[in-house]
């Protein structure tokens, strides 16, 4: 029996159970810096160029912009192995634009900026600490002739009853529906509305749209909401 004690130490000793790996890290892409913009005012349909200094884009392979007053697809610009990036887009001085830095399935916060000469503003957020709408909504994604559905909650924290003038795509995307709350309407304060969407798959890939929402008063301003399925172009 003393073999089987021997085998018995050994095992407790090397035995183990081996703990499960973690999985790697995975760090976020990130716009990490000044964007800068440089408009003609005077050339007839010249685009924004806009462009990133090396550095102002880290663990990405491109950025992804839209101009929020406009109707354009979406532009997408690799992104340089020193943190550069260029990138021309339709649109006019004072323009409103969103970017997004991407790596596969991976997307930075998504950042709005106006557009001008030079480094651009971000784009004023009056209420932000009252009225906040999460400013992308993921798809589930559906079979042909299936639809899935997806929501994003209006809350409303302020001390003024909010006034939500329209809630309508920046363009038209067949694939896509809004319901929820419809607008015109007006949220009374601590009141709560939702916009909810609904995808339809219409047999192309599907592609990524924004949702507008905007608001009258107290304040003039708007809330834009990317709308996406996951592992779609």
């Amino acid at each position: 029996m003393r073999w089987l004690a021997v085998l018995l130490v050994a095992c407790a000793a090397g035995c183990g159970v081996n703990p499960i790996p973690e999985p790697p890290f995975e760090r976020p892409p990130a716009l990490a810096g000044d964007v800068v913009g440089a408009v003609c005012d005077e050339c007839d349909g010249a685009p924004l160029e806009l462009t990133g200094a090396p550095g102002s884009v880290t663990d990405a392979d491109v950025v992804w912009a839209v101009n929020l007053d406009g109707t354009a697809p979406p532009v997408v610009a690799p992104v340089a192995g020193d943190g550069s990036f260029a990138l021309d887009i339709d649109g006019l001085r004072g323009n409103e634009l969103r970017l997004q830095a991407r790596r596969g399935a991976l997307r930075s916060e998504p950042v709005d900026l106006i557009a001008g000469v030079g480094a651009l503003d971000p784009s004023p957020r009056p209420l932000a600490d009252c009225f906040e709408v999460e400013r992308e909504l993921a798809l589930p994604d559906a079979a042909s002739g299936a639809t899935s559905s997806s929501a994003v909650a209006l809350a409303h924290a302020c001390g003024a009853p909010l006034a939500i003038d329209t809630i309508a795509l920046r363009a038209p995307a067949p694939e896509y529906s809004l319901e929820g709350t419809a607008a015109p309407v007006v949220l009374e304060a601590g009141s709560a509305g939702e916009l909810r969407v609904v995808y339809r798959p219409t047999g192309a890939a599907a592609r990524e749209e924004v949702a507008l929402i905007e608001v009258s008063s107290p304040e003039v301003f708007r809330r834009a909401v990317t709308l996406f399925v996951p592992g779609d172009p």
